[in-house]
């Protein structure tokens, strides 16, 4: 299930306005030792946007770990979706969370300066694995935050022009995050300790 975390809005211009949307998906149930991939999605509705004209032009972004850090054994690779990997920075891992991943594509400018431009809205940017602990049981969460300064999405208005409308730094836009809960099933024994610490999958939802 997606949760919606936070929204980052520049100043605000109603008759403009554009919801910026990057989320996450990624499996509801994975077992103790299992690897699974979490991907990295965005979207753009409302303002200049033109559904066959517009295209994402890039993001830059972190994922952030806010629960479960401790039942997870090793993260990576990021793999950059194809349109964006020309201009991909595959980021850093900090502890659980994957700092500073971008990537991008050209406008097709002139007609042939990116022709296989990818005009896809909602577009997958980038995906990466989490490997859990064996033994272990619990919940893992992660959350889309901390923008790039230069933007944390945008989009070129007409993809055969250089210009583009960025979020959140452009007035009107606002750019919404949705994280991912994943539950490690824990295995009997961990069942166990869970039940005498009072823990046992009773969960906010």
């Amino acid at each position: 299930m997606k949760l919606a975390w936070a929204i980052v809005a520049a100043a605000a211009s109603t008759a403009a306005a554009q919801d910026f949307h990057i989320w996450l998906q990624a499996p509801n149930l994975v077992m103790p030792g299992d690897t699974y991939t979490i991907e990295v999605w965005g979207s753009v509705a409302g303002g200049s946007w033109v559904q066959g004209t517009s295209a994402i032009a890039g993001f830059g972004i972190d994922i952030l770990n806010v629960e479960g850090a401790g039942i997870i054994s090793g993260l990576g690779p990021t793999i950059i979706a194809p349109w964006a990997a020309g201009f991909g920075t595959n980021g850093t891992i900090v502890g659980a969370n994957m700092i500073d991943t971008s990537g991008g594509q050209l406008a097709n400018l002139f007609g042939f300066l990116n022709p296989n431009i990818n005009m896809s809205n909602p577009i997958m940017l980038f995906k990466f694995d989490v490997t859990t602990m064996v033994g272990t049981g619990g919940w893992i969460t992660y959350i889309p935050g901390n923008p790039n300064p230069n933007g944390g999405l945008s989009y070129y208005v007409v993809s055969t022009d250089g210009a583009s409308v960025i979020a959140p730094n452009d007035p009107g836009t606002t750019l919404t995050f949705a994280g991912i809960e994943t539950l490690v099933i824990p295995t009997p024994a961990s069942l166990a300790l869970l039940a005498l610490g009072g823990l046992l999958i009773s969960r906010r939802r």
